[in-house]
């Protein structure tokens, strides 16, 4: 199980969806410019991450049933044919050993399914579990019918009993995750790694032993824990 957004893909599929949607003059001038100034007052560490990802969140929640279920898909098309190629060398690098050897490779994203299934099948995941909109006919709604955010135990759970029949285990599993909303889905594994932890995650692989790995340009680093505190197990390049 891949985690996508800060953990294969080097950005988060659900800004970089936004902000096109913005570029499409979906949003009114002064929403777009409270946009702009949000993601440069967090680069600049005016503004939490918390706060900038609610605005993100709370200006397409706001516009949703105005925006055409063809028009989001077309919108995520163009992000992942533009950014798609962005990615982090451990975990492109981890998912290609992975398929090799016959794992069945699921994304799990709080994305939207529109890009998030899109960005999968460009990297050959076996299939995509995202945030679903839920649809009326050709129009959204403004609900979602599935939350990932929160959510990964119990929608994992629920796949691997609703794909019974393909033999799907967690025997040997394993899962990479980047923040906290990853923790219920790393506990359940049986090779979690924790990749560029966010605090509470790193604080959790350090409660449970997990690898932790950092990638920093081209070099990642992965970490074990030894007697509290972590050490340098070994370096991969890319």
């Amino acid at each position: 199980m891949f985690d996508i957004d800060g953990t294969l893909f080097r950005w988060q599929l659900y800004h970089e969806l936004v902000f096109e949607i913005k570029s499409r003059g979906h949003f009114s001038e002064q929403e777009a410019e409270a946009l702009d100034q949000a993601f440069v007052a967090w680069q600049g560490k005016f503004t939490s991450w918390h706060d900038y990802e609610f605005l993100v969140m709370e200006t397409i929640t706001r516009h949703l049933t105005e925006i055409a279920p063809k028009a989001l898909e077309e919108a995520a098309s163009h992000v992942v044919e533009r950014s798609g190629h962005k990615i982090y060398g451990y975990t492109a690098k981890l998912l290609k050993k992975l398929q090799t050897e016959g794992y069945y490779c699921l994304a799990l994203s709080a994305s939207q399914q529109e890009i998030a299934e899109k960005f999968a099948d460009k990297y050959s995941f076996d299939d995509c579990v995202a945030a679903v909109y839920e649809r009326e006919g050709d129009n959204y709604t403004g609900n979602h019918s599935r939350v990932v955010h929160g959510h990964k135990r119990e929608l994992l759970e629920a796949y691997l009993a609703d794909h019974k029949e393909i033999g799907l285990t967690l025997d040997d599993s394993v899962a990479v995750g980047d923040s906290a909303s990853d923790i219920s889905m790393l506990e359940m594994v049986d090779r979690p790694i924790a990749f560029n932890p966010s605090s509470e995650l790193l604080e959790a692989a350090m409660k449970h032993g997990w690898k932790v790995v950092v990638e920093r340009k081209n070099i990642a680093y992965e970490l074990e824990g030894a007697d509290g505190h972590f050490v340098l197990a070994r370096t991969d390049q890319f």
